[in-house]
This record gives C-alpha cells, sequence and structure tokens, in this order.
C-alpha cells in the first residue's frame, strides 16, 4: 500500500506560474507539458530547483468523470513574463495546505490520493475550493527504481 514519507499542514506563499489548460483525462496532459516544457526551455525557466513543475487540477474526476477534468501544466517561474499562446501566467494564491510527500509509481498515484483526502477528513479538515495540486521534485526516469517524487497538496480552510 502506498503511504506518504510524511503529511503535514504547511501555510504556503503566493507562487508565480506559467500555465498551459488541458481538459481530459489525466494521461493526456503530456501534450500540454511537451508545449510548457518547450516554450520554458525557450524563456530560460530550466534551473529544476527553482522552476519545479506542478499540475493543477480545477476538478473533481469523480463528480465532472475522467474525461472532463480540467487541468493546468505549469511550471514555477521567478521573473514575470508576457503570455504567449497557450501559455499564460497565474499565481498559486497563499493559503494552508495539507502536503504529502510520495515516493511513487505511476501505478500509485491514485492510492497517494485517497491517502490524502482520507487525512484531510480525518484530521477534521476541509477542503478550500482552491484547485489541488502535484509537485514534482525530479524526473522519474533518472530514479534508480522510476518513481516519481512528488508532494500532494490539498489546500483546507
Amino acid at each position: 500500500m502506498t503511504k506518504a514519507k510524511r503529511i503535514r499542514l504547511l501555510n504556503l506563499r503566493d507562487v508565480q506560474l506559467a500555465c498551459v489548460a488541458y481538459k481530459g483525462s489525466f494521461q493526456g496532459i503530456g501534450t500540454a507539458y511537451g508545449q510548457l516544457m518547450q516554450w520554458a526551455r525557450a524563456e530560460g525557466f530550466t534551473d529544476a530547483k527553482t522552476h519545479k513543475t506542478i499540475t493543477l487540477y480545477h476538478d473533481d474526476p469523480a463528480v465532472v468523470g475522467m474525461n472532463n477534468v480540467r487541468q493546468s501544466a505549469c511550471i514555477i517561474t521567478d521573473r514575470d513574463f508576457s503570455p504567449m499562446g497557450d501559455i499564460k501566467p497565474t499565481t498559486l494564491r497563499a493559503g494552508k495546505c495539507a502536503v504529502g510527500r510520495y515516493e511513487i509509481t505511476y501505478f500509485e498515484f491514485k492510492a497517494a490520493w485517497t491517502e490524502m483526502v482520507e487525512w484531510v477528513k480525518e484530521n477534521n479538515l476541509k477542503a478550500s475550493g482552491k484547485a489541488r495540486f502535484e509537485v514534482y521534485h525530479n524526473n522519474s526516469s533518472t530514479h534508480p527504481q522510476n518513481k516519481c517524487i512528488i508532494d500532494i497538496c490539498i489546500p483546507v480552510n
């Protein structure tokens, strides 16, 4: 069973992002990320420590269906930029967030999200209306076991 390395409540600061909107199944967001990463390389947003990638989830797939989930493929930016085609600036707003650190395969994402939602409920917290998101800390293809090191984040009130 997938278990978080740790789950904690954090007060997050505002974070500036460059985003490409996408609507559809989770597996299809790679196209949006391809477009985003091509732009990011051209604009110099390439420092893996500063310019982490983030997926924002604007909908609950249990409510809208797996093929109708609105998502955003994002990268953290450390300076302003002008919108360019599908690349739009946005701000991930500050606030309290339940954050779980995971080291998982692609097949374990659903179980990790289930654990996070349960942790929020068990700790008498209520998810806010803000987008839930994942922060990616590595490239799974360079991990010895091809695992993703991610933070799963649920904004709470």
